[in-house]
């Protein structure tokens, strides 16, 4: 192997180790190269970026030299592709591509989507000219503490769990060989759920003005649907004879998708409530018709309708319809003695752990067994004690 560095202006390339070339006053260099039959010219370092001055010529040369030696020389890896490839902002690009295919085969949500999206072309431009494989624990550490923090704990933590997915892919592509360790943020501001009695839930349908269509909601209430499946129902979903409905589509932002969360379609069975509710809303109605129309746009509800319409008349400000509707459901149901099984059923939940983020113990349930904590033992020696002195 022949090596030397060379000045860069066209005419001239001599070799050269002066800063300056000694013989036309050029600054830029290049490295040649020879090497297994033939000349290769390195005019950038392998980040992409045109040496600047003398000393990065050195550098390169000297790296180039112990790579022949050691025999992982690839002068490929020096073009403007390669060095393009290994870009994070190509890296990015290409993870995105994937996920917009998983989205398309109905792997991922409008939402998730947009969000990745978002990412991509906001949060992830800091390390956009980044060689995918220089990227280290203080890069990743710094790009943590500089996402704004407008921005609540869980977006930033969503940003980084988004960015942890693009190195995973580089690892697993072979585009990286060694994983980051990686940055933690701290903290959590996340929306806290609760649930509300039955009772609790009325008085506030109660509160709701005449001119909102209040059943839509109750709806809600007596099937413990999610906000986006109750507006996507349509009356072809309806089971007339058994009393039961169909759940096989969502509403996720302004997208209807014809599959729910987890790819569950199951039949549910309606309470007689929700079936006063619903059978009025069938007679001479075409199948594909929304089973609840807002009168105002003579289209679906959208939950965000609803959430809007809860919180501002229920006297329930500081609690969401989709709080009220799937978590309340599946409390009182565990509440009235409802089996956890049952309970995974009626939520149409692929796992019981699931179905226990759903179930929030009442306060007042709680009081009243902390209430009569001990006492059936009390009563029960006072019982025995009252024996024995008769005998």
């Amino acid at each position: 192997m022949a090596g030397s560095i060379r000045c860069a202006k066209r005419g001239c390339g001599r070799v050269r180790n002066e800063d300056v070339c000694p013989h036309c006053g050029t600054v830029p260099s290049y490295v040649s190269i020879y090497f297994k039959g033939k000349h290769y010219r390195f005019a950038r370092t392998k980040q992409g970026r045109v040496l600047k001055d003398i000393n990065e010529a050195r550098d390169l040369h000297a790296k180039m030299r112990l790579a022949i030696n050691n025999g992982t020389f690839e002068p490929l890896e020096y073009t403007k592709t390669k060095i393009g490839e290994r870009k994070f902002i190509h890296q990015a690009a290409e993870w995105l591509e994937q996920k917009i295919e998983e989205y398309e085969a109905g792997e991922l949500s409008p939402e998730t989507i947009r969000n990745y999206r978002g990412y991509v072309k906001n949060h992830f431009k800091p390390l956009d000219e980044y060689d995918a494989r220089e990227i280290d624990y203080p890069t990743l550490e710094n790009f943590k503490d500089a996402l704004p923090r407008t921005l609540r704990i869980k977006t930033r933590r969503n940003i980084l769990n988004a960015l942890y997915d693009v190195f995973a892919r580089m690892h697993r592509k072979g585009v990286i060989k060694d994983f980051p360790a990686w940055p933690e943020i701290k903290g959590d501001d996340s929306f806290v759920r609760s649930a509300l009695t039955y009772d609790e839930q009325v008085a506030g349908i109660s509160q709701i003005p005449d001119k909102y269509d209040r059943e839509i909601i109750e709806f809600g209430f007596e099937t413990g649907l999610r906000p986006g499946e109750t507006c996507a129902l349509k009356v072809m979903d309806v089971d007339v004879i058994n009393r039961q409905i169909l759940i096989r589509r969502t509403w996720s932002g302004k997208e209807l998708r014809e599959e729910t969360k987890g790819l569950s379609k199951l039949w549910m069975s309606l309470s007689d409530r929700a079936w006063d509710i619903v059978s009025p809303r069938l007679r001479d109605a075409l199948p594909e018709a929304f089973l609840f129309v807002n009168p105002r746009t003579g289209g679906a509800y959208r939950q965000k309708v609803l959430n809007r319409v809860w919180k501002a008349f229920s006297g329930y400000a500081n609690i969401d319809h989709y709080s009220v509707s799937g978590h309340s459901f599946c409390t009182q149901l565990v509440h009235d003695g409802l089996g956890e099984l049952e309970a995974q059923a009626a939520m149409r939940h692929k796992s019981l752990q699931s179905t226990q983020k759903y179930f929030h113990a009442h306060r007042d349930r709680m009081r009243e067994h902390f209430n009569r904590r001990g006492r059936a033992y009390q009563k029960q020696n006072e019982s025995k004690t009252k024996n024995e002195g008769l005998r």
